[in-house]
């Protein structure tokens, strides 16, 4: 089987030659690796896709990022100031609102205008371009971007919005539906530049942080709007944290895969998306072995994930980013699991 051929049976519940494997994200161990920040790649001539792709394809990835490590970034278009300086950590960006007011003159209708015009997000659909260009129909194109209810909260404040819920309800609302069209215009223009796959990042769905009832009014709703607005061939929806009891609801859902965090129980996590459409992506921890384990120790939890599929879909992988000062002899662990127990 190639890459795309493994990818398509294993979201399709169909027997695989070897379990897939691929990163949430690898974007700040490449710019480690590199000693270059995600400002100095972006801005290269191909906004720094041959040195992703290059690395990942190194390390054997079924799958293939289209924006490395800039997940919430494009979110400069509108306002929020964003540090793309600091090398091998993740994007800091600070919200764009601040007072419940300037949410009353929110306007969707100038959405894709303001993103088209952001120089960063001009460097990351350069980026997809290119990606797509060098790996062709060799595998596909997987792009990690915020998901409206995380927009919400980065724009406002995650304290700041969970408050605005409980104080100023309908203000609330009027910004996550301002937050859920930005999220699916900046896929959209993903898909137009070759992406594939839509990685719908949600950290502050957490079940740490947010509870079930919250999760079904607040973040089911935008899955099933960017499932049935736009049209990539598959979607993927990550939740940080002890986020287990967010399966039964996302498998009642037409996302593809939950990637699931090192905190949910594989076993449980499979039952209960048992004869369902979902599978499972995860979950390694990925600053526990990967980061501060060693190889044998890697090796023992990857193989120990594929044998609780146990023939069912699993596309092994991180539990959450790949932290940036991971060995590369721990990440190779992982490709060799698949390799060892196919």
């Amino acid at each position: 089987m190639n890459h795309i051929e493994r990818i398509d049976a294993v979201m399709n519940h169909q027997p695989v030659d070897r379990t897939p494997f691929a990163f949430v994200d690898a974007g700040a161990w490449v710019s480690k690796t590199e000693n270059k920040s995600y400002d100095e790649l972006y801005h290269l001539s191909d906004a720094g896709a041959s040195i992703f792709t290059g690395h990942l394809n190194d390390i054997g990835t079924d799958l293939v990022s289209g924006v490395n490590g800039v997940f919430t970034a494009w979110l400069s278009a509108f306002g929020c100031s964003i540090d793309t300086t600091k090398i091998g950590n993740p994007v800091n960006t600070k919200p764009c609102f601040t007072s419940p007011e300037q949410l009353d003159h929110l306007d969707k209708s100038d959405i894709r205008e303001k993103l088209l015009a952001d120089d960063f997000v001009q460097c990351m659909l350069r980026q997809c371009e290119e990606t797509k260009k060098i790996v062709g129909d060799d595998k596909y194109v997987i792009v990690d971007i915020a998901g409206p209810y995380t927009v919400a909260n980065v724009m406002y404040g995650t304290a700041e919005y969970l408050m605005l819920l409980m104080k100023d309800k309908d203000r609330a609302l009027e910004l996550l539906d301002y937050a859920t069209e930005a999220s699916l215009d900046i896929f959209r223009l993903l898909r137009e530049h070759g992406a594939d796959i839509a990685f719908i990042a949600e950290p502050c769905a957490s079940g740490n942080m947010l509870s079930p009832k919250m999760m079904k009014e607040y973040v089911l709703p935008e899955y099933k709007t960017i499932t049935e607005t736009l049209d990539y061939k598959y979607y993927i929806a990550h939740i940080c944290g002890k986020s287990g009891n967010r399966v039964k609801d996302l498998a009642s859902t037409d996302i593809n895969a939950f990637s699931c965090d090192y905190m949910v129980d594989l076993d449980e996590a499979f039952n209960d998306c048992e004869g369902k459409k979902l599978i499972l992506f995860g979950n390694v921890n990925p600053a526990g072995v990967i980061w501060n384990g060693t190889p044998e120790e890697t090796y023992a939890e990857a193989c120990a994930a594929i044998k609780k599929a146990n023939g069912r879909s699993l596309i092994l992988a991180t539990g959450c980013d790949l932290a940036s000062g991971a060995p590369l002899e721990n990440i190779m662990m992982l490709p060799k699991a698949c390799e060892d127990l196919a």
